[in-house]
């Protein structure tokens, strides 16, 4: 074979190995969003195993108070909640809650920056803080 035919032939090799390793990119890519999307389901697993559920103990240790503790379970479930909605969900759960002390709970949580209120005409609506829910995405594996 002539220097020019094995130069040719070369460059027809290295051209199909870029388009095989382009392939496998893509075919890996999928892989390793399954490969991620599995890794974050054993870590939720195995954090339900150690904890015995999923509770905002498992993240918020600093929040001590039984009712505090609810506010935050009713806030995780159901954003942009105003008092009385939140008042009823606590005693929902509970068994009872006055408007009073969930007023007082929530301006501590917000002291704690763990909730955050913003106005909707008279009424204020409460939802965890923006640092909350992304220290909620980094425990279950969601981002980095």
């Amino acid at each position: 074979m002539e220097p020019t035919e094995l130069a040719e032939e070369l460059k027809a090799l290295n051209r199909r190995i870029d388009e095989l390793e382009s392939m496998i990119r893509v075919i890996l890519k999928p892989l390793q969003q399954v490969g991620h999307t599995t890794a974050s389901y054993l870590r939720l697993v195995s954090i339900l195993l150690e904890q015995g559920g999923l509770s905002p103990d498992t993240l918020l240790q600093n929040v001590k108070d039984p009712i505090e503790k609810s506010i935050v379970q009713v806030l995780t479930k159901k954003p942009d909640q105003n008092i009385s909605q939140i008042t009823e969900m606590v005693r929902n759960t509970r068994g009872k809650a006055s408007r009073r002390i969930i007023r007082k709970k929530l301006l501590h949580l917000e002291e704690e920056n763990i909730v955050i209120s913003d106005k909707a005409g008279s009424r204020s609506l409460y939802r965890l803080t923006d640092e909350v829910i992304n220290k909620w995405s980094q425990v279950l594996g969601f981002s980095k």
